[in-house]
């Protein structure tokens, strides 16, 4: 069956060259994926399809060599990832609510979290609400600037929005901040990789604690970071005073969405909606991309992960 399958995706993937590297590079090491990946791409439109190209593209850059050790992350990742997933269904609630939990299990344990980061990197092109999020990104949030910007991220990660933010003709300066120095470096590096040279000024800092910077920012990013804070409000309310009267900010926030490191739970839209706007923003979008393209409606109720993707300006 799974040859079956595999077949199918590569005649989907017919014309997307990048892609299909990725995906054979991890069907060589785990074949059975191959019915979930087929969902996963089956209802993806053109856009999403075009956005995945090209977050393959940049992850191939970013894997080279070192392939089949990505694709074993990613399995690895997965494996860790169903395990937080069948407590969450039967408890109710995320396994860790404090920053010191994830921080004793997950970021002070190198071996873990450079498997783990791995894995991430190819969720962000393999998962349907990942990719539905990053096209988001692309194509609702870049276009739609008038006039030249100045881009802040807050957790860059593997820096993907930061080069594809750069490729922008009217992004005029580039700042992203981390609470991990290691994770800037490991920021700088992939951006070194990635071959962007417009400059990016790479910032240690903690939101929850700093004090506002001297200069404001027209596009604010904060993806898939809120849910890793005890206290995600105080890191939005710090953002809305960091963001230009005209500005416009991008969050990308996953609901039910248990992990090993994330500690906020949201549950509903609405409590999505109830937190950008407490803290000063006025939302003008939000869409919502369920794992797997299901049912947004049968994903709420199922508490399955549903990624909110949110495009909000100072109120």
């Amino acid at each position: 069956m799974s040859d079956e399958k595999t077949d199918e995706l590569r005649a989907l993937l017919a014309g997307r060259p990048e892609t299909l590297q990725v995906v054979d590079s991890l069907l060589a090491v785990w074949p059975e994926h191959a019915a979930y990946l087929l969902k996963s791409f089956s209802p993806r439109t053109t856009a999403m399809l075009d956005a995945t190209e090209a977050a393959a593209s940049a992850a191939r850059k970013l894997i080279a060599g070192q392939e089949a050790t990505f694709a074993g992350d990613y399995r690895w990742t997965c494996d860790r990832l169903r395990d937080e997933e069948l407590f969450f269904h039967r408890e109710g609630h995320y396994r860790l609510s404090t920053f010191a939990e994830a921080n004793a299990e997950v970021y002070s344990n190198h071996d873990y979290m450079g498997r783990y980061v791995n894995g991430l990197l190819l969720t962000q092109l393999l998962w349907y609400n990942h990719v539905a999020t990053f096209e988001m990104f692309l194509n609702s949030v870049l276009p739609n600037a008038d006039k030249p910007f100045d881009y802040l991220e807050v957790g860059p990660g593997h820096g993907l929005m930061v080069y594809f933010a750069a490729q922008s003709p009217l992004c005029r300066t580039l700042e992203a901040w981390d609470v991990s120095a290691v994770s800037l470096r490991e920021t700088r590096a992939a951006l070194k990789t990635l071959g962007l040279t417009k400059p990016v000024s790479l910032v240690e800092t903690d939101i929850l604690q700093t004090k506002r910077p001297d200069r404001r920012f027209d596009l604010i990013v904060i993806s898939e970071v809120l849910e890793h804070l005890e206290a995600p409000d105080v890191a939005l309310r710090f953002l809305r005073d960091c963001i230009t009267d005209d500005g416009r900010i991008f969050i990308n926030v996953p609901l039910n969405s248990p992990s090993p490191d994330h500690i906020y739970l949201l549950s509903t839209p609405e409590e999505v909606t109830a937190l950008v706007e407490g803290a000063g923003f006025k939302v003008e979008q939000l869409s919502l991309f369920a794992t797997q393209a299901k049912r947004i409606e049968s994903a709420l109720t199922n508490r399955i992960s549903v990624s909110a993707g949110v495009i909000a300006r100072p109120n």
